[in-house]
């Protein structure tokens, strides 16, 4: 007690601090003090914003496939060469491709 006014902020937390199980257990404790309607419009923004994420990744996944079919429409590169640069599999192209083709 007699040398307090001396101690400075540390300038770099333990590494432990950034561990994800610590974060979890933070956030847990801060729900716990919450009265009913905050719980409730936590919780409610926490579905909001996994429903934003799922439409975004929806999004993101349409724009990447509609990449695809124009590359495929273009008819220069291969399945192959559309797999490397897209990340997609020769699986996903050819049901990609097969969407395509017309049906008799």
């Amino acid at each position: 007690m007699k040398t307090i006014h001396t101690t400075t902020q540390p300038t770099q937390f333990p590494k432990f601090w950034n561990e994800e199980w610590l974060q979890v257990a933070i956030d847990e404790l801060d729900k716990r003090k919450m009265t009913p309607d905050e719980r409730f419009a936590y919780e409610r923004t926490l579905a909001i914003n996994a429903e934003v994420i799922r439409v975004v990744n929806a999004q993101i996944q349409e724009a990447k496939e509609e990449t695809v079919l124009k590359m495929l429409r273009a008819g220069k590169l291969s399945i192959a060469e559309i797999a490397e640069y897209t990340g997609f599999s020769s699986k996903e192209i050819d049901r990609l491709l097969s969407g395509l083709r017309p049906t008799n």
